[in-house]
């Protein structure tokens, strides 16, 4: 088991309940008083780690960021060779309940409102959302190659499929209760299930 110094203990306990403070209160309202009560520290400790609010936040979106990639480059791993198993697994890492939780879809949906007026924010979505089209589009590209599917561009497929990822999540963190998890996911599948039949039943076969 991997041991943290409690310095990098102490960061992440402010950045969760950053993330906590952000889904309750979003980016604009939010303060490092908020984020000290949270966290059940003094300012002083918050100011320690994070001199400005600023500073705070841009941490809590890397940290965001490097956790979801980290998580999703976890399950293709894991997947195997086939590079339909491997969408598919990071397909289950956009909802699972570790990245797609309440507070975190709220604290993304946060930050991507106030990307257009912060640049340090715009350009670390834009990257995360760039690699994700990359890993997305090279898979798709496979699956096509693989599968002989003339006609089918992975470009405009990994395209659609990233579309649908972000407006499921905001279908998420605007219907609450009224959506799950589950159902966004199988959203996910049945578009691939249509451009992609043989490949998802050979799956389907295969784990039965």
């Amino acid at each position: 088991m991997a041991r943290h110094h409690p310095q990098e203990l102490r960061r992440r306990q402010l950045i969760a309940a950053t993330i906590a403070v952000i889904a309750r209160r979003g980016l604009v309202a939010a303060t490092l008083a908020d984020v000290a009560r949270a966290a059940k520290v003094s300012y002083g400790v918050v100011a320690f780690y994070f001199r400005t609010k600023d500073a705070l936040l841009l941490a809590t979106l890397d940290h965001l960021a490097a956790e979801y990639e980290g998580i999703a480059a976890s399950a293709a791993a894991e997947a195997g060779p086939s590079p339909m198993a491997k969408l598919l697994a990071v397909l289950d890492a956009d909802f699972s309940p570790v990245v797609a939780s309440t507070r975190k879809i709220a604290a993304w949906t946060a930050f991507w409102a106030e990307c257009r007026a912060t640049p340090k924010f715009r350009r670390r979505c834009i990257e995360l959302e760039d690699r994700y089209f990359r890993l997305t589009r090279d898979l798709c590209r496979r699956i096509v190659e693989e599968g002989g599917s003339v006609g089918l561009k992975p470009e405009a497929i990994a395209a659609g499929l990233n579309a649908m990822v972000s407006g499921l999540w905001l279908d998420l963190h605007i219907r609450g209760t009224r959506m799950s998890r589950a159902e966004a996911k199988r959203v996910t599948r049945d578009y691939l299930a249509a451009l992609f039949p043989r490949e998802m039943s050979r799956l389907r076969r295969e784990a039965a």
